[in-house]
Formats: C-alpha cells, structure tokens, sequence
C-alpha cells in the first residue's frame, strides 16, 4: 500500500484554476483594507509591485517544476542544489508556512459566517479544516472540482465588484500619494504579499499533474498574470467608489464597497462568496502542504516520518499527511489572532520565496557547463545566471525589510 503512486490526474485546466483559485483566495478579502491604510489612492500600484515580485519569482518555480515535477515543491528544489540538509531545514519553514496560512485563513472564514450564522468561531474552525481535509482524503481530482467551482464563484463575485464600479472609474486620482507616501506604497506590497502564497501550493501538485513539465510552467505563469489583472481592477474599483480611509476602516472591506452600490443584499451576496474563496484557499493550503509532508518523508531516513508516505483510501492520496495538517492547523486556528498569524505566515513565505531564488542561482551556477536546457528556461542570461532571479532575489530582500517594518509599526 506504501509503494503506490500519485495519480496523474489533473490538467492545464484543472493547475489554471487551482492556480487562480490558490492565489484569489482570502488575502484579497481580508487585506485590502489593511493595505489601503498604507498605499491610500496608489493602492493599485501597491499590487502591481507584489504581483511583479511574485512573477518573478514564479518565473523559478516554473523552471525549476519543468525540471524536477515533484510533489515536495520548493522542498526539491532546494534539495537539488543545495543538498537535503537545508531542504529539510527549509521544509520546517514551509509546513508551517502552509499550516499557518489555512489557520489565518479559517479564522477569516469564521469571522465572514458569523456574519450570517451566529456560532463559536473555535466551531466553525474545527468544521471547515476538518471538510477541506474531507475533500483532500477524496483525491486530487475531486478537490480540483471543488476549487474549480469555488474559483468560478469568487471570480464571478469580484467581476460583479468590477463591474458596479466601472462608472466610478476616473472620479479618484490615482495618483495622489497619502501621508505615507512611497514608503506606503511599498509598505503595502510587502503586506499584500501573503495572497500570493499559491504559487508554493501549485508546484506541489506536479506528480498528480499530466505532462507536467509543459503543463505546470504555463500553470503558474497564467495564473499569475490572470490575478495581476484582476487585483489591480479590483484596487482601482474599491478606491473609486469608498476613501481608502474608510476602506481601510472597514471590517469587511469589499462587502463595504459593493454595499455602497447595490446596498445590503449586495453586501451578504459577496459576504457568501467569500466563504468559497477562503475555503477553497484552506483545501490549497492543505493539499500543498499535505503533498510537502509526504515528499519529505519520502526522502527521510526518520522511521516516525515514513507513515506520512502512505498512499490509501478512496482518493489514493497521503490520508496521514492530511490529517496531521489539518489537526495542525486547527490547532492554530483555535490559537491565533488573524493579523498576527497571517503576519508570521508572510514572514516565512518571504524566507521560501527567497531561497527559492537562491537555489535557482546556485543551481544555474553549478551546472553553467551543461548545455542542456529545462523544458521552461527563464530568459536574459549572464554566464548561465537567470537576471530576472537576481531581480527577484533582490525585490524579495526589499519586500521582507517593509514586512518587518510594517510589524513593528503595527500596521499588520
């Protein structure tokens, strides 16, 4: 039973959407107001500068899972250039990166149904970790279906968001810079950052993926510049119709802005699709990190470790590595205040993001004699270094600076 493989599943389709569906999750529901206190009316270049830094660094997830499509994500990579003792110290960083985040984000996602339904968040918590965990333990396949659907819902919510707003367009400058000033500006990026931890949960997804080194490059390229498009629309559209003031006072910041348009039906409309996008982000999170736990324990010589190898069940999926997640995340879940632990998850998807540039030099480095190219080759090459990882490398450092700032500042 220990011996069977992942099953190749999924399609272009099905990596697009869990693509867009990991990234368009709950960080645009639960941290546009915060980001709008620093960015004010630029807000929208507050998400333009993320997305680019995430591109980039999507840019090396891309070549590295065309080289090496496996389920352990940045764990591999950094195991093939760096070796396995930093891999495995690294993978501490990325189970808890993906652990905290579904617990941030289930506590986001009891606050938004006590909205609607009055009951103890500690339940709500326990209940929603526990059916995403449900979903994961039926397979791949049928957690796709369930964030494509959800996908397609909170798409469909922000497009509505858009689109009220679209006769507002023009009425806000833009350009108006707030007490803030830059500084704000790039204060907000590094806080908007944490809705870009999907590109760490699709690469995991590589040996349940067909053809995976074409299939997953575009993956991950597509869906971050679907969600570019659609973040900097949605930024243009809150400040048009709210003040980034009140924006950023809000409790529920796009159910404000909708409110303002289409009144309070509008309001608890956007309020349910924002149980799918955090929901769906929680079954990401899961899933990713279930599939690094197992691909960990794969490549470990730890005896405790090898129950989390085993493929079994209904949905032939890593059953112990799901459930030791999602035990996990309820625990922090049942621990942790939103802000900090959504604060403490960024921090360590900067360190990933990081090292994920840095292995990508190193291993470039290592093999600058080699002729033979990855199925996806990042561009504009010095001696065989990728010059948009440097970039990359270097814009995270930034970003990671204005994210410690911002801590201490208290504005996280």
């Amino acid at each position: 039973m220990g011996e069977k493989k992942l099953k190749r599943s999924l399609g272009l389709w099905d990596i697009l959407m869990f693509g867009i569906g990991g990234i368009v999750g709950a960080g645009i529901y639960a941290i546009i107001g915060e980001a709008a206190a620093l960015g004010g009316n630029m807000l929208w270049l507050s998400f333009i500068i993320a997305a680019t830094v995430a591109l980039l660094t999507g840019l090396s997830y891309a070549e590295f899972v065309s080289r090496f499509p496996d389920s352990g994500g940045s764990f591999e990579y950094i195991k093939q250039s760096l070796g396995k003792k930093p891999a495995f110290f690294m993978s501490i960083f990325m189970v808890f990166t993906g652990v905290v985040a579904a617990a941030a984000i289930a506590i986001s996602f009891a606050s938004y149904l006590n909205r609607l339904w009055d009951l103890p968040a500690w339940i709500i918590v326990i209940g929603i970790v526990a059916l995403m965990a449900l979903f994961n333990i039926f397979g791949a396949k049928y957690s796709s279906y369930y964030n494509s659907v959800a996908t397609v819902i909170t798409l469909a919510g922000l497009a509505a968001v858009i689109a009220v707003c679209i006769p507002e367009f023009g009425s806000t400058d833009l350009t108006k810079l707030n007490d803030s000033g830059w500084n704000g500006v790039i204060a907000g990026s590094a806080l908007i950052f944490f809705s870009y931890i999907g590109f760490e949960d699709l690469v995991k997804m590589a040996e349940e993926t067909k053809n995976p080194e074409k299939n997953m490059p575009k993956g991950v390229l597509l869906s971050g510049l679907a969600v570019l498009v659609l973040y900097v629309l949605i930024a243009i559209s809150s400040v048009s119709v709210l003040d980034w003031q009140k924006l950023s006072e809000s409790e529920g910041p796009l159910a404000a802005v909708i409110e303002t348009k289409l009144g309070t039906a509008g309001a608890t409309g956007l309020v349910v699709v924002a149980l799918f996008a955090t929901s769906k982000t929680i079954l990401s999170n899961i899933l990713g990190t279930s599939r690094l736990l197992y691909d960990v324990a794969r490549d470990s010589e730890v005896n405790w470790l090898k129950k989390f190898t085993t493929i079994s069940g209904i949905g032939n999926a890593p059953n112990y590595a799901i459930i030791a997640i999602a035990l996990m995340a309820i625990g922090f879940g049942l621990l942790g205040d939103l802000k900090m632990v959504a604060s403490i998850s960024n921090i360590f998807i900067f360190i990933v993001f990081g090292m994920v540039n840095f292995s990508l030099l190193i291993f470039r480095y290592k093999n600058r004699m080699n002729n033979k190219k990855a199925p996806f080759h990042i561009p504009l090459n010095v001696n065989n270094i990728p010059i948009p990882t440097v970039i990359a490398l270097l814009t995270i450092l930034i970003l990671f600076g204005y994210n410690l700032y911002n801590l201490t500042q208290g504005n996280m």
